[in-house]
């Protein structure tokens, strides 16, 4: 009977595996959980800063991954106030007692009280899509590559050729992903031997995104390419090249060229019905939520994730490979 037993602990730890990400990645360690002798189903929390396009998407990867082990998922969203969000997390952990957290922060620095509550309750804290800073343990982080998906999106500029005047709008500065996309979308253009002739920050608002676009194309009418960091900000920029009669598709000698990234449905349509945007960097979404799942898995069990940050690049659609590349795009579907 000793033997037995001493055997079925061997295999319990053996079957304690470490999620294994992919990409560009770099190791930390996890917080110390109690094991589990299987993997059973979780209560997973998820805190979201908004729901939109891209939000969906990312929570239906994270449902479809849940679901696959059984999991139960509580969804909550901070609607952009990252007070609410601290509160719906500490409400997560204490009273839904949530076996794990996956969090996209409303703000990058404020989420540090939220990471703290978190790792003093021994709840895995997983951050997805947006990268965060300060203290505490996050378990495991997967985001995108904002750096190198800013310089997709310049190169995509600088092969249309001629010679681009450039509207560059700006998200929020206190996300990772605005601040990586500018830089890289900058560094990409300099690299091409272009300038970017105006910034406009948007703080990811649709209304100052519409009048910021506005505003420049009516000081520069030279203005000829946009590059727009998130699809979520795409129709303030419609609207604005609209009301100045330039939202033309492409071949149209009063277009502008438009990149943006995301990949979402504003975007898709964009490119494949209207063909007013010429190119897209899209995010693998799908990629988060399988990722996430994995990871809370390998936590609770108190196996260590490793790698513990993730970046995933993404990849161009535009009007050249849309063809063939639009069933791989998530906001592409039914296209």
């Amino acid at each position: 009977m000793k033997l037995t037993k001493l055997t079925s602990t061997i295999l319990a730890v053996a079957a304690i595996v470490a999620f294994s990400g992919c990409n560009s990645a770099q190791s930390t360690g996890a917080p110390s959980v109690a094991p589990s002798v299987a993997d059973a189903p979780l209560t997973i929390g998820v805190s979201f800063d908004l729901v939109n396009d891209i939000r969906t998407a990312e929570l239906n990867a994270i449902k479809a991954a849940a679901a696959e082990r059984g999991d139960t998922v509580i969804f909550v969203s901070a609607d952009q106030d990252a007070q609410k969000q601290a509160s719906q997390i500490q409400d997560l952990v204490q009273s839904k007692h949530v076996n794990a957290l996956i969090v996209i922060a409303q703000n990058n620095q404020q989420i540090a009280a939220s990471i703290a509550l978190a790792n003093t309750a021994g709840v895995p804290f997983i951050a997805i899509d947006r990268a965060v800073t300060g203290s505490g343990t996050v378990t495991f982080q997967v985001t995108g590559d904002p750096v190198a998906d800013g310089k997709v999106a310049a190169k995509e500029v600088l092969a249309a050729g001629g010679t681009p005047v450039i509207i560059q709008l700006v998200g929020a500065l206190t996300d990772q992903n605005a601040v990586g996309r500018r830089d890289g979308f900058t560094a990409g253009i300099t690299a091409g031997g272009k300038t970017v002739s105006a910034e406009v920050p948007t703080d990811w608002d649709p209304a100052k995104a519409l009048d910021g676009t506005a505003n420049a194309l009516q000081a520069n009418p030279n203005i000829n390419t946009i590059f727009i960091p998130s699809d979520y900000l795409l129709p303030s920029v419609q609207s604005a090249l609209d009301a100045a009669g330039r939202l033309k598709p492409v071949g149209d000698p009063k277009h502008v060229f438009l990149v943006t990234i995301d990949g979402d449905p504003n975007g898709c349509k964009a490119i494949i019905n209207t063909k007013t945007l010429d190119s897209d960097v899209v995010t693998p979404v799908g990629d988060f939520g399988k990722n996430a799942i994995a990871a809370a898995h390998t936590a609770h069990m108190g196996g260590k994730v490793d790698p513990a940050t993730t970046e995933v690049a993404g990849f161009a659609i535009n009007q050249a490979n849309q063809a063939t590349t639009k069933s791989t795009v998530w906001g592409c579907a039914g296209l």
